[in-house]
């Protein structure tokens, strides 16, 4: 009896072992954490701990066979500084890939963002008060659906689309094209949602040794949503919030030409990084023009660990609100920070 029930569940165990072996799930994330004296212009300086973009992750792929895969990834954001954490609501999707390319779907980054300004923000990813403030993010991080292709010889592209019952009867599009040809990486996006819109061409050249990369924007009402939230932050409380849309239906921006340049050179465990970027005043707004730079010093201390210093600087002239700043007010910040990935 017990020899057959034992030959009974070997087909069980074969199935669940090759189970096991087509399908997995990885937790990873980030948690960055600095010390930082921040100084907005004409108020009071503050020293304090911040999280720089900090989360926790899942990534599960399964291996559906005759080349194709299923996965999703699932992040939550979290304040490293408190363990506070919102929802999933960092990156959110479902895949379906093979060899005609990977279809996702949820809540994920803009693709003409992540293959531009992105990109080449190399010292502390994009993140944190020495993140890039002048670059135009039309389309956010949200939900929409998108189409990655394979690669053609170092040619890809990616396209997203959300659907307007998701976007207030809006719907934002992006698209993506990226060239690599040994150390030169080349790129290129395109995002409009509404009456705001954004074209973004990017070069970077990678050695091991050094790099030197940038990019170039134009934009049209592109900072509409900054621009919302500048206001909302000056309304009395209660008052109902102003949207992109309110502000581009009150007051059209009009264009504007934006730029940045980055630099980094490698040795050791060390990592030296310089960036500045430069935006034209829009056409409707005078003297909205402002200036960024940002110098840091990186040390790795492992391959997933690193310690790190900055200090960046954001000229607002009189009608500039970038990096949080009141309308011509500059911001300063001097970091010290530890990241870690796992």
């Amino acid at each position: 009896m017990k020899k057959n029930v034992f030959l009974a569940l070997i087909p069980m165990l074969a199935v669940s072992a090759a189970a096991q072996a087509q399908s997995n799930v990885t937790l990873y994330g980030r948690i960055n954490t600095t010390v930082e004296h921040q100084k907005f212009q004409g108020e009071s300086s503050t020293t304090g701990l911040h999280s720089n973009s900090s989360f926790i992750g899942f990534r599960g792929v399964e291996d559906l066979g005759s080349g194709l895969k299923a996965g999703f990834v699932l992040e939550q954001q979290i304040d490293a500084t408190n363990g506070a954490a919102s929802g999933f609501e960092r990156e959110t999707h479902i895949s379906l890939s093979g060899a005609f390319g990977t279809l996702k779907a949820g809540n994920y980054n803009s693709t003409a963002y992540t293959y531009t300004a992105d990109y080449i923000s190399m010292h502390n990813h994009d993140t944190g008060s020495s993140a890039d403030a002048l670059f135009a993010y039309v389309v956010p991080n949200d939900t929409k659906i998108g189409y990655i292709s394979p690669d053609f010889g170092g040619f890809s592209f990616e396209v997203g689309y959300g659907f307007e019952d998701n976007h207030g009867d809006k719907s934002p599009y992006d698209l993506s094209l990226r060239y690599v040809y040994g150390d030169f990486d080349l790129g290129a996006g395109y995002a409009k949602w509404d009456e705001a819109e954004a074209f973004t061409i990017r070069a970077l050249y990678h050695n091991g040794t050094f790099a030197l990369g940038g990019y170039v924007q134009y934009d049209d009402n592109g900072h509409a949503g900054t621009v919302a939230n500048w206001i909302n932050g000056q309304l009395p409380a209660g008052t109902p919030p102003v949207s992109a849309s309110d502000v581009t239906n009150a007051f059209d921006l009009g264009d504007r030409l934006s730029a940045r340049l980055v630099g980094a050179y490698y040795f050791g465990n060390s990592e030296l990084h310089a960036n500045v970027g430069w935006a034209d005043e829009y056409d409707n707004v005078a003297d909205s023009d402002a200036l960024q730079y940002t110098l840091a010093y990186n040390y790795n201390l492992s391959k997933r660990t690193k310690l790190y210093g900055f200090y960046t600087h954001i000229d607002n002239k009189r009608n500039a609100i970038y990096g949080g700043a009141d309308a011509g007010k500059d911001f300063s910040s001097f970091a010290l920070g530890v990241r870690h990935l796992f």
